[in-house]
C-alpha cells in the first residue's frame, strides 16, 4: 500500500536537515500575510552543539508542519527555496558580492560572524530583505551562463500513462538502482517530494539524490604542529524532475554520467520503462544544417496545420568564440534570400565555424480551432532553448516536434558494450590526448565515426577550422581555409595565395572531448578485469581502479595518462610513493611512452597487454601477471642500484629497499647516474663541481622542483661526509615494511 505524500516541501526538508537549529526556526516563524499561518513552533531552543538534542528538534519541527496542508505550507517553502537559492553554488558568491556594496559596516562584521553559506543566507533574508532580494536578482542573470554544464532532459516514451506521485515511489528500491547503476561505494539515498502545478510549470514529482563522491583527501595541520591528512568521501547531490504531462525527466547533477544514470534508473525503477529497449532521448541540438540552408520546411504535426515557419535571426562565430556575426530579419523577409543579396552567393553562413544562436518564428493552428498563432523558437549553442521555459505544454511539444522533423533536435543514443569495447584502443588513445579540442581528420585516423561519438555523449561540436598546417615547405606551414564549389570540399590557400588543393570539410571540422563522459566510459570497460573495484580519482591524469588477485595477494590497479608529460611523470611520482603502503601495484598507462614505473608501480600501458580472447576481458590476466611478477623485485628497488631510462627524457632509480623513483630530464638522469656510479665504484661522496660538470647549474636542486627535492633529500640523495660533496643513500629497509604515517580514518 501506498505511503500518504507529506505535505512539507523539498526545501524545507533541506532548510531544516541543514541548517542551524535557531535560525531554521527563526525563518519558520516568518509571516508575511495574516492569511499564512502560525505554524506554534517551540519556543525553547536546545543548544545547537548537543546533536542528539539537535536532531530531536528538527524532527519535532518536521512532525509539526507535516500537520499543515501544503497550501499553507507553500509560502514557507518558497521562502526556504530562496534562502537555500543564495547559500548552494555561485549563490553564495551572488549574496558576498551585493553585501559588500550594500552593508554598512556593523552589518557586514555580523554577516562575517556566520558560520557557513547557509547561515550567511539566512541572516541576509532575516536582516536585510531588500540587499538579500538585490542579491537574488543578480544571481538569477548570471545563473542560466551554468545552466547547461549541470543539466540534462530527457524525454520517455511509455506506452501508457503512469498516474505518479510522491507516495507511489519506493524510495528504497529506487536508490538501491542508482547505487548498483553508478556502482557507488556507499549507501545512496533518495527523497521523492510533489511539485504542485504552477503558472509556469505543469504539476511534478521531485527527487533528491544523496550519494557519497570518490575519496578525496586534504592536509590537516594538528594542534602539535605536524601535518597529516583526512580522507573523506564529499556528499554529491542529484536532482531529478519528472513532469508526467510532457514525459519529461530533468536531472541536475555535476557528473553526466550521474545524470544519464540517474534519469535511467528512474524510467526504470519508477515508470517501468525498459531503458534498454527504448532509450532515453537526450536533448541535445545540432545547428549544423543552417550551413546548407537558412529555410525550413512546413513538417506535419499531429493535431496542428503549420502555415509558416522561417528563420528571422541567425548568430555565427567568425574563427573564434570573441567574433560574432548576427544577421537578423524582419517577420515577411526571406532571410536566405537577404544573406546571399547582402552577403553575396557563397555567403558566410555556408562556411561558419558554428551558429550560437538560431531564432525560429512558426504559424500555425489547432486542428478544428480557426485561431492564428506564433510560436517563437531560440535556440542558443548545444544544450539551451526557450521552449523549456514556455509556460503552455502544448506549445513546448509542438516546438520540440517540430526542431526534431527539421533535424535540429539530436538524440542520445547510447552506444553498446559490444560496440565500446571494439573501439577501446582508440578511446584510450583519445583520452590520452593533452588537449580537449580534436579535428575530424585525427577522428578519421582513429577510425572513429564523429556522428555516433556525439549521440553517445563522448564529444561535443565545437566549429571548424579556419588556419591549417601545411606539412610542405612551399606552402610556409600555416594556410587559410577557404569555400570551394565542390559539395564536402573546402580550398586550402597558403601564403600569397598559393593553392593548395583541396580538402573534405569533414576533416576540418573541430569536437571538444567530454572527458568525464569518456573517463568514466573507458574506467567501465577496464572494471571486469578487477576482482574488486574502488574507483577513486588520485589526480585528474591517475585513477585508482580497484586490485586483482596475484599470487594470493590483492594488487592495487591504477589507469595513468598524459605518461609522456615530463610535469605530470613528476607530479604523479610523487604522489604514489607517498602512498608506498599500498604495496606493488601496476599501472595502466594510455600511452606508450613514459616511465617503467611510479613510485612503488610498474607501469604497464595498455596497448602491451589487450586480449585477443572471445571474453569480455579487454586485457589479458596472463599479460598483467607476468609483467607483474617480472617486474616486482624492481618496484621495490632490486638487488643493485641503477638508472634504468625509458626514453632520452626520462629513466627511474632503483634502490634497494626503497620506493622506485622516478627521473624527468636530462639533467635529473645525468645526476643520479653519477651517483651510483660512485657508489658502485666504492667512492660514494662525488664533489658538487664534478656532480654538475656540464649541466649549467652549481646545484642538484635546481634540477628538481621544491616540492619533489624536499620529498627526495635525505632518502635518494643526502650530503656527503665532508662539506660540498653529494652522496646516493643507500641504506633502507625494505619498501614493503616502510612506515607509513598514520592517517586519521574516512569521515
Amino acid at each position: 500500500m501506498a505511503r500518504k505524500a507529506s505535505p512539507v516541501g523539498p526545501h524545507i526538508h533541506s532548510l531544516i536537515e541543514d541548517a542551524r537549529i535557531d535560525l531554521v526556526r527563526a525563518v519558520l516563524a516568518v509571516r508575511e500575510g495574516d492569511n499564512e499561518p502560525d505554524f506554534g513552533l517551540p519556543t525553547a531552543i536546545p543548544d545547537p552543539s548537543d546533536e542528539e538534542m539537535a536532531h530531536g528538534f528538527r524532527q519535532n519541527l518536521l512532525q509539526i508542519l507535516s500537520k499543515f496542508d501544503a497550501d499553507e505550507l507553500r509560502p514557507a517553502e518558497q521562502r526556504s527555496r530562496r534562502v537555500l537559492a543564495l547559500a548552494e553554488g555561485k549563490g553564495i558568491d551572488s549574496l558576498t558580492a551585493i553585501t559588500e556594496q550594500q552593508l554598512d559596516d556593523e552589518q557586514s562584521l555580523e554577516f562575517d560572524r556566520q558560520p557557513d553559506p547557509l547561515c550567511k543566507s539566512i541572516w541576509a533574508f532575516l536582516n536585510v530583505r531588500q540587499t538579500f532580494e538585490d542579491a537574488e536578482s543578480f544571481h538569477f542573470a548570471r545563473k542560466f551562463r551554468d545552466y547547461g554544464k549541470l543539466y540534462d532532459a530527457f524525454e520517455v516514451e511509455l506506452e501508457k500513462a503512469v498516474n505518479l506521485n510522491s507516495g507511489s515511489i519506493d524510495e528504497a528500491a529506487l536508490a538501491a538502482k542508482i547505487t548498483s547503476v553508478l556502482q557507488l561505494k556507499t549507501a545512496c539515498t533518495v527523497k521523492a517530494l510533489d511539485l504542485p502545478a504552477t503558472a509556469a510549470h505543469p504539476a511534478s514529482i521531485m527527487l533528491i539524490v544523496r550519494h557519497g563522491g570518490p575519496l578525496s583527501s586534504v592536509h590537516d595541520h594538528r594542534d602539535d604542529g605536524r601535518r597529516g591528512t583526512i580522507y573523506y568521501r564529499p556528499p554529491n547531490e542529484a536532482t531529478l524532475i519528472y513532469t508526467p504531462a510532457i514525459r519529461q525527466i530533468e536531472v541536475c547533477a555535476d557528473s553526466p554520467v550521474v545524470r544519464q544514470g540517474v534519469a535511467g534508473s528512474f524510467a526504470e525503477e519508477a515508470l517501468g520503462h525498459d531503458v534498454s529497449q527504448k532509450p532515453l532521448t537526450w536533448k541535445r541540438y545540432n545547428l549544423s544544417r543552417f550551413r546548407s540552408s537558412l529555410r525550413l520546411d512546413l513538417p506535419r504535426i499531429s493535431g496542428y496545420e503549420i502555415t509558416d515557419a522561417r528563420v528571422l535571426e541567425a548568430e555565427i562565430r567568425l574563427g573564434s568564440w570573441s567574433r560574432k556575426l548576427l544577421l537578423k530579419v524582419a517577420a515577411d523577409d526571406d532571410i536566405e534570400e537577404v544573406a546571399d543579396r547582402y552577403l553575396k552567393p557563397n555567403n558566410i553562413f555556408r562556411r561558419a565555424d558554428g551558429f550560437s544562436r538560431v531564432g525560429i518564428a512558426v504559424t500555425y493552428n489547432r486542428i478544428g480551432d480557426d485561431k492564428v498563432r506564433t510560436l517563437n523558437i531560440t535556440i542558443s549553442g548545444s544544450k539551451s532553448c526557450n521552449l523549456q521555459s514556455n509556460k503552455d505544454p502544448d506549445e513546448r511539444n509542438l516546438g520540440f516536434a517540430l526542431l526534431d522533423a527539421w533535424g535540429i533536435l539530436s538524440a542520445f543514443k547510447q552506444i553498446e558494450p559490444t560496440d565500446l569495447r571494439g573501439i577501446f584502443p582508440q578511446l584510450v588513445m583519445l583520452h590520452d590526448r593533452t588537449e580537449d579540442d580534436v579535428s575530424g581528420e585525427y577522428l578519421r585516423e582513429l577510425g572513429l565515426d564523429p556522428d555516433r561519438m556525439i549521440q553517445g555523449g563522448l564529444l561535443d561540436r565545437r566549429g571548424r577550422q579556419d588556419i591549417v598546417l601545411i606539412d610542405d615547405d612551399d606552402m610556409g606551414g600555416e594556410a587559410e581555409v577557404k569555400p570551394s564549389s565542390t559539395e564536402g570540399m573546402s580550398r586550402v590557400v597558403g601564403a600569397f595565395g598559393k593553392d593548395g588543393g583541396l580538402r573534405p570539410t569533414s576533416d576540418l571540422e573541430m569536437y571538444e572531448i567530454n572527458r568525464e563522459w569518456l573517463h568514466e566510459t573507458v574506467v567501465g570497460l577496464l572494471k571486469p578485469m578487477l576482482n574488486k573495484t574502488a574507483a577513486q580519482v588520485l589526480d585528474p591524469d591517475l585513477s585508482l581502479l580497484g586490485s586483482m588477485r596475484i599470487d594470493g595477494a590483492d594488487v592495487p590497479i591504477y589507469f595513468a595518462r598524459r605518461l609522456h608529460d615530463l610535469k605530470t611523470i613528476s607530479r604523479l611520482d610523487q604522489l604514489m610513493r607517498a602512498r608506498n603502503a599500498a604495496g606493488v601495484g601496476i599501472v595502466l598507462s594510455a600511452g606508450n611512452d613514459g616511465p617503467g614505473y611510479l613510485g612503488p608501480n610498474l607501469v604497464v600501458p595498455v596497448s602491451g597487454c589487450m586480449s585477443t580472447g572471445a571474453d569480455d576481458l579487454l586485457l589479458s590476466r596472463d599479460a598483467l601477471e607476468l609483467a607483474y611478477r617480472t617486474n616486482r623485485s624492481l618496484a621495490r628497488g632490486g638487488a643493485t642500484p641503477q638508472v634504468l631510462r625509458s626514453g632520452t627524457q626520462s629513466a627511474t632509480l632503483h634502490i634497494p629497499g626503497k620506493t622506485s623513483l622516478a627521473l624527468t630530464g636530462a639533467d635529473q638522469i645525468t645526476i643520479f647516474e653519477r651517483l651510483v656510479a660512485a657508489e658502485k665504484a666504492g667512492s660514494p661522496d662525488v664533489q658538487v663541481k664534478q656532480l654538475m660538470d656540464g649541466l649549467g647549474s652549481r646545484s642538484p636542486q635546481q634540477a628538481f622542483r621544491k616540492e619533489t627535492w624536499d620529498s627526495i633529500r635525505d632518502v635518494y640523495i643526502g650530503a656527503g661526509a665532508k662539506r660540498g660533496y653529494w652522496r646516493l643513500l643507500v641504506d633502507a629497509q625494505p619498501a614493503e615494511d616502510v612506515a607509513e604515517a598514520p592517517v586519521e580514518e574516512p569521515v
